[in-house]
């Protein structure tokens, strides 16, 4: 298991280095289904693992959900520290993902993971690259969350730290984002990027 996620951490880093930040040029990280027609996709797609819920202008690439939440919720961290992962833009997931990994590690044997490695730990329907959503990302997730479907009324969190001590997250009942604690224990949807 540690293999493999530090293989996945590790292409995804070398990946989310020469891929671009902007909300309009998402980068695929990794890409084995080639069958894209010449339309390109669209939202509420079933591709890739998951539920397209955000596209590019080419809608060539773009940001896929997870189907259900991770079984169980988890904390942002297991200690308040800093991350560097402030980023809020659609395209930075990944960033704050491997930021926040790099700085909390792998807890091994504790009891409790959190958010960002259950994510990278997640193996759904043959895909091993998914990711804890930014702020953004994860409103986008929000507004199209009737097309995605399975979302609780609960609050999720996104990869998007703010301070030390807290963490951004949304609520899905009624589309709220606020500040919590990060080492509360929320709701997790995964994604992927294409």
């Amino acid at each position: 298991m540690k293999t493999r996620l530090l293989l996945n951490v590790m292409s995804a880093m070398i990946i989310a280095g020469i891929s671009c930040n902007k909300e309009d040029a998402i980068q695929p990280l990794t890409r084995s289904d080639q069958s894209n027609s010449a339309q390109g996709h669209f939202i509420g797609e079933h591709f890739g693992g998951g539920i397209i819920f955000y596209l590019d202008k080419t809608k060539k690439h773009g940001i896929i959900a997870a189907s259900e939440d991770l079984e169980e919720a988890a904390s942002w961290s297991r200690k308040d520290t800093l991350n560097n992962a402030t980023s809020i833009q659609i395209g930075a997931g990944v960033f704050n993902t491997m930021h926040i990994y790099k700085k909390q590690g792998d807890p091994g044997n504790e009891a409790d993971d959190y958010a960002a490695i259950e994510c990278l730990e997640l193996v759904e329907n043959g895909y091993s690259d998914w990711y804890l959503p930014s702020k953004n990302e994860l409103n986008e997730m929000y507004l199209h969350k009737d097309i995605i479907g399975n979302f609780m009324p609960f609050a999720y969190w996104s990869s998007t730290e703010i301070n030390t001590t807290k963490a951004w997250l949304q609520n899905f009942s009624n589309g709220v984002q606020v500040q919590q604690l990060k080492t509360a224990g929320y709701a997790i949807r995964a994604v992927r990027y294409f």
